[in-house]
């Protein structure tokens, strides 16, 4: 018998040169894995305790792009700029 260890693979965020990346496809152990912005490398693991010991790692933009079209979810940069909010805050306002 074998340890099966399931794992959601949108959940798996390789950390390279301190920033987190999306991955684009199931990540297997010693597997060779490709990311959404398109860095290759070879998987290896480390305890989540280990995350954090060098540096807090970042999103890399190019994954959050990739990804957000993807989904349809709008791009942060969209977001921060308060275009969805202005419409939520006038319709608040309407509704008082």
């Amino acid at each position: 018998m074998s340890a099966v260890i399931y794992v959601d693979p949108q959940a798996v965020h390789p950390v390279i040169n301190g920033e987190w990346h999306r991955l684009a496809g199931v990540l297997r152990p010693g597997q060779e894995f490709t990311t959404l912005c398109g860095i290759s490398d070879i998987a290896t693991f480390l305890p989540l305790s280990e995350r954090r010991t060098r540096e807090v790692p970042r999103q890399c933009d190019s994954c959050d792009v990739t990804y957000r079209r993807d989904h349809g979810i709008p791009l942060q940069q969209d977001r921060l700029r308060g275009a969805d909010l202005r419409g939520r805050r006038q319709q608040a306002m309407k509704a008082l």
